[in-house]
């Protein structure tokens, strides 16, 4: 996937994933992402969650998008595990990140303004 840059954050003995995309990606791109990272491996047991850089990803607002997230979700449950943090620029964006939050009440997923305060949250206990 081109319009994904993987990296990981310390966060004391452990790794964040970091998730930059590109400005061509879509929401489409961040979902496909999540099938990536779980092909991969990438989330392992010292990893308390993943940031998401969305400031450049162009959102179209529609069901099928919460509906294939829903799915991932219930396919992928090991995920609930982990912290999801996004970081935003938009109110479109932000609200996007609530609206996938309440697909499921075990999702752990915050819109941040700044990287620093997304590593904070999520390093978290």
């Amino acid at each position: 996937m081109s319009n994904v840059k993987y990296s990981f954050l310390d966060c004391n003995d452990r790794k964040i994933l970091l998730r930059e995309f590109s400005e061509d990606a879509s929401i489409e791109d961040v979902i496909a992402s999540f099938e990536e990272i779980m092909d991969m491996k990438m989330l392992a047991n010292n990893t308390p969650g993943v940031i998401t850089d969305l400031r450049n990803v162009k959102f179209e607002i529609n069901t099928n998008v919460f509906k294939r997230v829903s799915i991932f979700l219930k396919n992928n449950p090991e995920l609930y595990k982990y912290k999801f943090a996004a970081l935003t620029k938009s109110p479109l964006q932000v609200a996007l990140v609530i609206i996938v939050n309440k697909v499921s009440t075990k999702l752990r997923v915050k819109p941040f303004s700044t990287k620093e305060a997304a590593v904070s949250w999520v390093c978290e206990p």
